[in-house]
């Protein structure tokens, strides 16, 4: 009975986005792998048995599977405060906390790039299964979010697949090249800098190029990966390291940075020094990365015009009401596919008591067979009784096919409504057996 004893595992998520956050808030939790873990462990140390940590540009949500939910997202808010420098209760102002089928769906609908900022985008789901395949590694997950995860990346599949959500694919990278147009009409004549090599600087450069750009200078820390992006892309592009951007920055008119720096690349002091140079020329900084590369106050500066990531909310706002009709049809697709999962996880209710049953009616099979060779069929010659076994077997197995085929029917109906319920019935036939069992 103590399998029975311990609830099963439920899923829960405690999150926080570029819904219900700011990028200064959001950028608190851009952890290293290393911190990642440390912080599982730590929930795990916690009593929380399964735990994923996500982190991207736009959000920051820890996926969990706990017996004890309510005592499971108490311990994750307190986490989450102790490694920001916000208080408890201001942390909890920028939160959701999602329970069972409703997070189900929310990851769901993650993965299938119909929560982001830009309706389907490319990154999310790569950055996914990263964050997941990392959890994995340090052996953080268990048997429900494993399930949970994979079914994610198959409707993310399916979504892509079956509907248009990913047709002509934007991402953050497109939408602040597309300000920089709004901004500059003509790019083609416009000198620019980007600061990182990552996936979205290789992104932006693709999306200059389109444009007609040819002045443009690529800093990063390893030249070594700046020098790969400009090779595969745009072998015109100059190459320098990070410690120069500042020298560029006076010539360039646009900046875009999305490196992975803990630190300000560039500060109010530096930057109004470069604007010394420029007589009035104007300066467009789309910082895309979280944390933030340049410092904020740098927008006071006159001539300056500084876009965060929060800042390209307006043109993916037009991105999302394009796609209105695909993403009804897909979150149709995630509902189901969240119903699928939730079927499963209301069958591991009933599973002990599955087991039970089976257990039982072998011992009972096992014990009247032997009780049967002693006495009636000791005449048999071994290979006959062999086949007496393996009826008996043949009859228990048909017998208890429809019995355990209700069991499971009935516990996913009563899925979301009463999980108390499943649970009594479920213990009052593990009763039954252990009383009959006791009496033999």
């Amino acid at each position: 009975m103590k399998q029975f004893d311990e609830p099963v595992r439920e899923v829960l998520l405690v999150g926080l986005s570029h819904k219900t956050a700011p990028v200064e808030v959001r950028e608190c939790y851009s952890l290293t792998e290393k911190d990642a873990i440390e912080l599982m462990a730590a929930a795990r140390n916690a009593g929380i048995e399964e735990i994923v940590y996500v982190a991207t540009c736009n959000r920051v949500e820890i996926y969990a599977a706990s017996r004890h939910p309510e005592r499971a997202v108490k311990a994750l808010m307190k986490l989450l405060s102790d490694i920001s420098s916000l208080a408890e209760k201001e942390v909890e102002s920028f939160l959701y906390r999602k329970y069972s089928r409703e997070a189900v769906v929310h990851l769901l609908a993650v993965a299938s790039s119909l929560d982001s900022m830009v309706v389907g985008e490319n990154e999310i789901l790569g950055q996914l299964k990263a964050s997941y395949g990392s959890a994995v590694r340090a052996k953080m997950t268990g048997p429900v979010l494993n399930r949970l995860f994979h079914q994610a990346f198959r409707t993310a599949k399916r979504v892509r697949t079956e509907t248009d959500i990913a047709r002509n694919p934007l991402s953050v990278a497109f939408i602040a090249v597309e300000l920089a147009k709004k901004i500059f009409d003509d790019l083609s004549v416009r000198k620019a800098l980007l600061i990182g090599a990552g996936e979205m600087s290789e992104l932006i450069l693709r999306y200059f190029v389109k444009q007609g750009m040819r002045d443009i200078t690529i800093a990063n820390r390893s030249l070594a990966n700046a020098e790969r992006i400009a090779a595969e892309i745009f072998a015109e592009a100059r190459v320098i390291p990070l410690s120069e951007a500042i020298r560029v920055v006076a010539e360039a008119d646009i900046v875009v940075s999305s490196a992975a720096s803990r630190d300000f690349v560039f500060t109010e002091t530096m930057t109004r020094e470069i604007m010394k140079f420029r007589s009035g020329h104007p300066l467009i900084v789309i910082d895309i990365a979280v944390p933030r590369n340049i410092d904020p106050h740098v927008a006071k500066i006159s001539d300056v015009f500084l876009y965060n990531i929060d800042d390209l909310k307006s043109i993916s706002e037009e991105n999302r009401k394009s796609r209105e009709r695909a993403t009804e049809i897909a979150m149709k697709m995630v509902e189901e596919d969240a119903r699928e999962f939730m079927e499963w996880h209301g069958g591991l209710t009933v599973v002990p008591a599955i087991s039970l049953i089976q257990e039982k009616f072998e011992e009972i099979r096992k014990r009247e067979l032997a009780r049967y060779r002693r006495k009636k069929l000791k005449h048999l010659a071994l290979e006959d009784y062999k086949i007496v076994e393996e009826l008996t077997l043949q009859i228990m197995t048909k017998t208890l096919h429809n019995p355990i085929a209700h069991l499971k029917e009935t516990a996913r109906g009563m899925q979301g409504h009463g999980g108390r319920k499943i649970e009594d019935a479920v213990r009052m036939v593990m009763e039954m057996f252990k009383n009959e069992s006791a009496k033999k």
